[in-house]
C-alpha cells in the first residue's frame, strides 16, 4: 500500500485494521516495502496444528521446567478489547520508528497473513503455514493481534496475557520452540523470569536470525 514509511503510519493502521471485516483487507505496519514475502502460491495453511508443531519440536532439553513437552498453555480467562490492545501496539511500533510502511493482506485474520504471503521471516526454522497456525492457537487463547513484521521481525499485540505463574511457564516454552533466536542471543533475556515477563506484557517481539 506504501513504497515507503509513512508519518501518520499507526493512524493509517488503525482506519484499515477497524474497517478490515467490512473489506476483507487485514492491515500491517512493515519494516520495509519490499518485506520478505511472496503473495503468489501463499496459503492458510489451514491443515497446520499448533500443538503437533510443538510436540515435532519438543526435545528433552528444550524447556529447563519441564522434562516432557506438558501440552498448549491454557487459554487466558480475562480478555481485554483486542482491537485496543492492537491500536496502543501499533502506536508504539510506528512511534519508535521499528515498523512505518503499510500492506494490506486480503485475510480474515491476521494470524492468517504470514501464510497468505509466504512469509520467509522465519523460514530457517518453522515454515509461514506453522507460524499461522500457532498464530491462530494465540489468538484464541490470549487474544493476540498481528500488527506488523519486517525481514526476520513479527510484531504481536497481546490483549489477555497468562494471569497463572503455570500457565506462563508453558507459554514461555511455546515461545521458545517458536523462536529460539530470541533466548539464545539476547543477553538481556533471563529464562528462569521470561514467564513473569509474560504476565504483564501487552506486546511480543519475535525476530529470526
Amino acid at each position: 500500500m506504501s513504497d515507503g514509511p509513512v508519518t501518520d503510519a499507526a493512524d493509517r493502521w488503525k482506519q484499515l485494521f477497524a474497517r478490515r471485516r467490512e473489506t476483507g483487507l487485514y492491515p500491517l505496519l512493515l519494516e520495509y516495502p519490499d518485506d520478505s514475502f511472496d503473495p503468489v502460491g501463499g496459503g492458510h495453511g489451514a491443515d497446520a496444528d499448533a500443538d503437533a508443531y510443538f510436540r515435532s519440536e519438543w526435545t528433552d532439553d528444550s524447556w529447563p521446567t519441564f522434562e516432557e513437552w506438558p501440552g498448549l498453555a491454557t487459554p487466558a480467562a480475562v480478555v481485554a478489547d483486542a482491537d485496543a490492545c492492537a491500536g496502543e501496539v501499533a502506536t508504539a511500533v510506528a512511534r519508535e520508528g521499528r515498523a512505518r510502511c503499510l500492506a494490506l493482506v486480503q485475510v480474515a485474520r491476521g494470524a492468517d497473513a504470514p501464510a497468505a504471503l509466504s512469509w520467509r521471516g522465519a523460514a530457517h526454522h518453522m515454515t509461514a503455514q506453522e507460524l499461522s497456525a500457532v498464530l491462530r492457537s494465540w489468538e484464541h487463547r490470549f487474544g493476540v493481534c498481528v500488527v506488523g513484521l519486517g525481514h526476520g521481525s513479527l510484531y504481536l499485540s497481546v490483549a489477555a496475557p497468562p494471569t497463572d505463574a503455570h500457565q506462563a511457564r508453558v507459554l514461555a516454552a511455546e515461545h521458545y520452540l517458536v523462536c529460539p533466536d530470541v533466548f539464545h542471543e539476547d543477553p538481556d533475556l533471563d529464562w528462569s523470569t521470561y514467564h513473569e515477563e509474560l504476565m504483564r506484557l501487552r506486546e511480543w517481539r519475535f525476530w529470526w536470525d
